[in-house]
């Protein structure tokens, strides 16, 4: 949230042009710095931020990888596969860690700067000598836009790479796992979610992965919604809250997508198990 400096910085700046005018291109400059300093100084500084995001996405690695989350989120996974993937999901860890940040600093750049460039547009618009039409309020609203809404920002790139990093997390487990196919499910039906047209579409439907045992194996093929790679994927767009389900067995998958090499052998398996259990 933006300090009481930045707005007394601001509410003079408006004051001094109110009276003045426009009257150089140094007087600009000099509260055009003046502002950018003052914004800049009344931002969280970034090693909280820093601190935050480690304790965010950290808390997100130790509940998955650490206390098992993902094994529980996706059945069948043997302990060991996740003990193994350990430095691949550190890795990503650490790649979402500096996305994070890339993306936080550039908001904090850009809000800055639209804040300097609406100050400059408006003073420089109004005529030596000053004016008393100036509305101070509206002119104040609108320089300190930008920067009021940072903290809101900088709250929603934590929250959109937190879902990213959790689907990037899963997905790793998954497909070294031995999955074959994901299921989407769209939020869709969040009050208050502004989903994607596209992604509301394609709620429940099942999506083949192009290389699986089960492929290679001649078990499966694609169905009407073809390959996961040819979409984009969960939590990929800005914003996205949808998730996968990971399906690892040929009995999980819609009849369309088993070939029939994959359904005599699946009922084979099923005749074996009824035969046990006889």
């Amino acid at each position: 949230m933006a300090s009481q400096n930045f707005y007394q910085v601001v509410s003079e700046a408006i004051r001094h042009f109110e009276q003045n005018g426009f009257t150089s291109a140094e007087d600009l400059a000099m509260w055009t710095e003046k502002i950018r300093k003052a914004a800049i100084d009344s931002l969280t500084p970034e090693s909280v931020l820093n601190d935050t995001l480690t304790r965010t996405l950290g808390g997100i690695y130790k509940r998955l990888v650490d206390d098992g989350q993902l094994i529980k989120a996706n059945p069948g996974i043997p302990k060991y596969t996740v003990e193994r993937l350990k430095p691949k999901l550190r890795t990503e860890l650490d790649r979402r860690m500096a996305v994070s940040r890339s993306l936080i600093k550039l908001n904090r750049e850009q809000s800055v700067q639209k804040v300097t460039q609406r100050f400059a547009g408006w003073a420089s618009s109004i005529p030596a000598g000053g004016s008393r039409a100036v509305d101070v309020k509206d002119t104040k609203d609108h320089i300190r836009k930008a920067l009021t809404s940072l903290s809101f920002e900088d709250r929603r790139v934590a929250i959109d790479q937190s879902h990213k990093f959790v689907a990037s997390l899963n997905e790793i487990v998954a497909v070294d796992g031995g999955a074959i196919a994901m299921r989407w499910n769209s939020q869709w039906r969040r009050p208050g979610y502004q989903y994607r047209k596209d992604h509301k579409e394609r709620d429940q439907k099942v999506y083949l992965l192009r290389s699986s045992w089960a492929k290679d194996k001649g078990l499966v093929k694609p169905g009407p919604d073809g390959y996961y790679d040819d979409i984009t994927k969960v939590g990929e767009e800005v914003y996205c809250s949808c998730f996968a389900t990971w399906l690892y067995n040929l009995r999980d998958l819609p009849d369309d997508m088993i070939t029939q090499k994959g359904k005599d052998e699946l009922a084979a398996v099923r005749a074996k198990i009824a035969a046990m259990r006889a």
